[in-house]
């Protein structure tokens, strides 16, 4: 599992396990139309599908065989996170992680 780094009333949690990964967005956030009815904060999640780790980069495949951007497993002061394709540029650029990157929680399969 991996999760935000910080306290984070937004972002992201992907789940991998058994070579299927489950990716939720969340927010504390609530938006109602106009005749009051909650507007789903985003739409098409959870994202469900197959992934394979190849040379640190995650590729992810949804159920319905779409192919979505890829994230890249790097460890840092000892640690393993996730970063998207823009975080991890500038990690490379300048050795800093985000500070609420995707932090490993729990053992993956």
């Amino acid at each position: 599992m991996y999760e935000p780094a910080c306290i984070a009333y937004q972002g992201d949690q992907i789940e991998l396990q058994n070579g299927r990964f489950t990716w939720q967005r969340y927010t504390d956030e609530r938006t109602v139309d106009a005749a009051g009815n909650v507007v789903e904060p985003f739409p098409g999640f959870p994202k469900t599908g197959a992934y394979r780790v190849t040379a640190g980069r995650l590729e992810l495949t949804t159920d319905d065989n779409v192919r979505l951007d890829d994230w890249f497993i790097v460890e840092h002061a000892g640690q393993r996170y996730l970063l998207n394709a823009e975080q991890h540029k500038a990690f490379l650029e300048g050795g800093k992680l985000p500070k609420c990157a995707l932090k490993l929680t729990a053992a993956d399969s």
